[in-house]
This record gives C-alpha cells, sequence and structure tokens, in this order.
C-alpha cells in the first residue's frame, strides 16, 4: 500500500513544488484535482485542466519524476457529477474520452468520474450500466489509463459500485472505496472489503464523527444520525481494522488523504498543513508501512 492526498482543502502549493512537498512529509503519491480551463487556467481550485499545453505537461511530468512521487489519480468532475442528472451519455462518453487523453498524456493511470444519480424514469440499475459502457468505450482510445467511481451520499453507495465492478468485468473499472461515505450511508466497511477486495482499485480515506446536537433525533418514522468530517483517530471510521483487512485481502494501491474543508463542509477541520505531516505518522502507529510495489491497475 501507499499513501497519497488529494489537494482540495491542502496548502495551494504550486503544481511544480507538490512532488517535492509530498515526498518531504511521506508521501508516495498526489491526486490532482483535474478541471476545465476558465481564461487559460485550472477552475474552481484545479490543480491541472485538460487544456495543459504540452509544455506545462513536460513540466508536471519532470517534477514527479525527480521527486520520486506517482501520480495516483486525477480526480475529475465528469458531466452530470453528484447534483445532476445525467441522461446524455455520448456527451458524457466524449467527456471521459477527453479526461482520459489528457490522463495517458500526463502519465496518471486513473481517472476518477462522478458517478450522478439517475435521471427521471431511469433506475440505478440501468444507471450505473449506462455508465460503465460510456466509461469503457471511452477508455478505449487510452491505453493504460483506468478509472474508478467513488461512492459518495446523494449517489451511489459503496456496495452498488463494487457489484457493478464484479458484473461488468471491465478490469480497467474499479471503485474509489470512502469508507467515511460507508459509515454515513450505513454499510458495513469491513465487510465489503471481504468481498470486495478485487474491484477497489483505490481508497480515499476521511473520518466522521457523528454531531452530538440532535444526536438519533427521531421524526416520528425514521432516526436521523448526522456525521461531520474529524481529525483522523478522532471518528468512528474503524482505520486499523480496514487496514489490516486491506492487507490481509492483498491490496497494494494508493490510500488518498482527503481533507475536504470549505466554508460549506468541514469548516471545523484545521488547516491542511497541520494534518499533512500527521496523517504519514499516525497511519505508521497504526501498522501502515509503505510498499514499493506497483498501485493496483
Amino acid at each position: 500500500m501507499k499513501l497519497a492526498f488529494w489537494t482540495r482543502g491542502m496548502p495551494e502549493w504550486p503544481v511544480n513544488e507538490l512532488a517535492a512537498n509530498a515526498v518531504a512529509l511521506g508521501y508516495q503519491g498526489i491526486d490532482l484535482r483535474c478541471t476545465r480551463p476558465v481564461d487559460g487556467r485550472p477552475s474552481d481550485g484545479g490543480n491541472v485542466s485538460v487544456a495543459e499545453p504540452d509544455e506545462s505537461i513536460d513540466t508536471i511530468k519532470h517534477e514527479f519524476a525527480t521527486a520520486g512521487v506517482e501520480l495516483a489519480s486525477l480526480l475529475c468532475y465528469i458531466t452530470g457529477g453528484h447534483r445532476g442528472t445525467t441522461s446524455d451519455w455520448p456527451t458524457v462518453e466524449a467527456d471521459v474520452r477527453e479526461h482520459a487523453n489528457f490522463a495517458r498524456r500526463l502519465g496518471a493511470p486513473r481517472i476518477r468520474i462522478t458517478v450522478g444519480h439517475p435521471a427521471d424514469g431511469t433506475d440505478w440499475d440501468t444507471h450505473i450500466a449506462r455508465l460503465w459502457s460510456a466509461v469503457g468505450s471511452a477508455l478505449d482510445g487510452s491505453p493504460g489509463v483506468s478509472a474508478v467511481f467513488e461512492n459518495h451520499p446523494g449517489s451511489a453507495n459503496a456496495e452498488q459500485l463494487l457489484e457493478a465492478a464484479v458484473r461488468f468485468e471491465d478490469p480497467r473499472l474499479g471503485v474509489l472505496f470512502s469508507p467515511d461515505h460507508c459509515v454515513v450511508m450505513q454499510e458495513d466497511v469491513l465487510d465489503l472489503i471481504e468481498r470486495y477486495a478485487p474491484q477497489i482499485h483505490q481508497v480515499c480515506f476521511a473520518d466522521r464523527r457523528p454531531v452530538q446536537e440532535d444526536l438519533a433525533r427521531f421524526d416520528g418514522e425514521y432516526y436521523h444520525v448526522r456525521y461531520e468530517p474529524c481529525w483522523p483517530g478522532e471518528g468512528i471510521v474503524p482505520t486499523r481494522k480496514i487496514l489490516g483487512k486491506l492487507a490481509d485481502r492483498g491490496f497494494e494501491g494508493f490510500i488518498s488523504l482527503k481533507w475536504e474543508k470549505s466554508p460549506v463542509f468541514g469548516h471545523n477541520l484545521p488547516d491542511g498543513e497541520t494534518v499533512l505531516p500527521y496523517f504519514p505518522k499516525w497511519m505508521a502507529e497504526l501498522g501502515f508501512r509503505a510498499s514499493d510495489g506497483p498501485a493496483l491497475a
């Protein structure tokens, strides 16, 4: 296994400084945020855009190679997203194809694709089947690039995506497994790893704790439990057990720290400068040891 981090919520270092800073802090990889360009620059806090010129791509590749740091993935935001309904599948396929081609040019092994949710009149099984088909077709033009789908509240849960990876049997397509989202969506994290480890191509880590105000509020029909992001180890994500289960099942991919601090989410979190040096040390205390083996494709 290897450690990486998402750049969202972290120090706003220039891309040409990211790799050197990562290795100094004990990371083996970085997940770059890839967005559309606005006025020639990546938009929405992106590190790179799909329109990067060859000169910029060469510089990024050189900096990462010199530091000995890998591109764990490109975090891409495909048409539809978590808040939109997706029904124009040719547009989705074209969008994924463009991002996959950019990943190939940059040397990134995988792209994270947003799952979205079914359009009106479409069920989840149909939505996921069409998504798998569109992404698989889009990857055909970019050999060596794979895609992962993240389980996320408001979108598909982990079991839906893991079952799809088994059902469609495309080794290029797997799951970016998010244990804290499993907790929020009341899934058994350890059972999912036990049953679906080969389909987990990457893990993104954050911790969560129940919000004490109105904890388990009952509305007359359901009990409601809310969770907030928190400092690693202060929440209820069973990290030590997750590491052990992944190791037992032969997982060799990246575990990426996500620190989604913004004015509307995670505002209680300290700045990324604080957690970045802490996370590798804390993971080592839990028994994590970085491997030199290849990340899962």
